[in-house]
């Protein structure tokens, strides 16, 4: 039987991913309709955001249809970091089409060379030798809880997480702030939108991949439902 913690992770968890999914696809379906490109790679960026917790979602659903948590451990990881890459390419191009959109191309091709060689070590590694990329649950959780895994510190893709999320706060958080103050109007409160959306987003994935907030996780992923809503509408053309 699955603990209460157990529901919580798991139910919030399927929130996030299922908000995701609606605000994507809302994207997709306005950006045909009005032939708004950047719509396309905002639907692109809330999907891949809502994808992050993809590993918790089908660890519950997993539970609720066979009793035990899905397996192998180190599919819960990849199923929600490897969509860690994607999230740098379209939030970056995103910040870099409103912000710097001469040099946009050429910050796009950075961070997708660097999403690359994040994919290769996460998927190589974890198919090799999982223990490289993921810290395991000290013991068998056996259906009565989520997993926990997380991934290794002290790895390479680890490293160029970090980067990611830095250079996403940087860049969409405080670059987005910057413009907010600087414009007025609807102008104004769109860009205010993308940059509380971008700063909840890495500051309550951060808290959410690296520690265990336990009784928290419902506040934690409750925001980050909300920095999908921030995206979207800082985007939204009416």
């Amino acid at each position: 039987m699955l603990s209460p913690i157990g529901w919580l992770d798991g139910l919030t968890a399927l929130a996030v991913v299922l908000a995701g999914i609606i605000f994507g696809l809302l994207s997709f379906y306005k950006s045909i309709r009005l032939k708004a490109n950047l719509l396309s790679v905002t639907g692109l960026a809330t999907l891949s955001v809502g994808f992050i917790l993809l590993g918790p979602a089908m660890d519950l659903l997993t539970i609720l249809i066979t009793e035990d948590n899905l397996e192998p451990f180190w599919l819960y990881g990849l199923l929600s970091y490897s969509w860690t890459a994607p999230i740098a390419i379209f939030g970056l191009y995103i910040g870099s089409e409103l912000l710097l959109p001469k040099r946009k191309w050429i910050i796009v091709a950075c961070y997708t060379g660097l999403s690359i060689i994040f994919e290769i070590i996460l998927f190589g590694f974890s198919l090799n030798n999982p223990e490289v990329i993921f810290r395991y649950p000290e013991i068998d959780p056996n259906g009565t809880e989520l997993l926990n895994t997380s991934i290794n510190p002290t790895s390479i893709a680890f490293i160029l997480m970090l980067v990611f999320l830095i250079s996403g706060l940087i860049f969409n958080g405080f670059g987005f702030l910057r413009k907010s103050r600087q414009s007025s109007g609807e102008l104004k409160r769109k860009f205010l939108y993308l940059s509380l959306g971008w700063i909840l987003f890495i500051i309550c994935g951060a808290v959410d991949g690296l520690v265990d907030p336990g009784i928290y996780t419902f506040f934690i992923r409750f925001g980050l439902i909300i920095s999908i809503t921030f995206m979207y509408l800082g985007v939204r053309v009416k």
